[in-house]
């Protein structure tokens, strides 16, 4: 029992951080959420449904803060195109969680580590518009991303961060193609894995005051923390937990 009540706050715990670190800079949640709940022993396809319903109830708070800020067009556009990659995703997913725990962690806290040290080292341009070319390369990217790993944020934060946006329109953003996209990445997921991914969900919706005592706090505090002084604190946060993913994978497989 006491595992259990653990285990619960533990999750709890995650949910309410991921909620402040993508609310105060529109991004990270699944990054800091999914290779934590793996950490915890939660299996990949419940932390990917369980991360990606809370994030659709952040975004939903999110957006109503931010409303005049959301470029709807362009957020179903985004959700079109990454549709038809997160099935593919979904496929590779499928093949994944038939390996051992350990090998789990190791793939994802490798891409963990990969996508924190590609956004470290691209820099924004700034551009009033990016080419088409870009922008359907990221949001498929993101998409195929989204279904192996639930982690499909890092190449629309890019893209998005390539734009002369405002940081409301790139939140607004953000927050918009999660709000859209989720639903979809759920339903796929109850096709691929059965019925068990409605229990996820559930245990989800129960998480909801964490995931908005989390916003109420990360909102205002996005506003008063310096943009890249925050990065700077979710890429470090960011890179610990994808070492520590790793790091036990590799000790353990280097000792048999």
């Amino acid at each position: 029992m006491n595992m259990d009540i653990i285990y619960i706050v533990g999750i709890m715990a995650i949910v309410c951080l991921a909620s402040i670190i993508q609310s105060a800079v529109g991004f990270a949640y699944a990054l800091l959420a999914t290779p934590l709940l793996l950490w915890i022993g939660m299996p990949l396809p419940s932390a990917i449904v369980i991360v990606a319903t809370c994030s659709f109830i952040q975004a939903i708070f999110g957006i109503s803060h931010l409303r005049t800020s959301v470029p709807w067009q362009l957020s179903f556009i985004t959700t079109f195109i990454r549709t038809a990659t997160l099935i593919i995703g979904l496929l590779v997913l499928k093949i994944v969680v038939s390996l051992d725990p350990n090998i789990i962690k190791l793939v994802i806290g490798s891409i963990l580590c990969v996508l924190v040290i590609i956004q470290i080292s691209i820099k924004a341009h700034s551009l009033q518009k990016v080419h088409w070319v870009w922008g359907g390369l990221a949001f498929s990217t993101s998409g195929l991303l989204a279904g192996i790993c639930g982690m499909g944020g890092p190449p629309l934060i890019l893209w998005a961060m390539a734009h002369n946006w405002s940081t409301e329109k790139v939140r607004g953003f953000l927050f918009s193609v999660f709000a859209v996209s989720i639903p979809v990445q759920i339903v796929f997921m109850s096709i691929t894995f059965g019925s068990n991914i409605l229990w996820s969900v559930m245990t989800a919706l129960l998480l909801t005051p964490a995931v908005f005592l989390g916003t109420k706090i990360g909102l205002p505090l996005g506003n008063q923390i310096p943009k890249p002084v925050m990065r700077r604190i979710v890429h470090l946060i960011l890179l610990a937990i994808g070492l520590s993913s790793v790091t036990p994978s590799i000790i353990h497989y280097v000792r048999l």
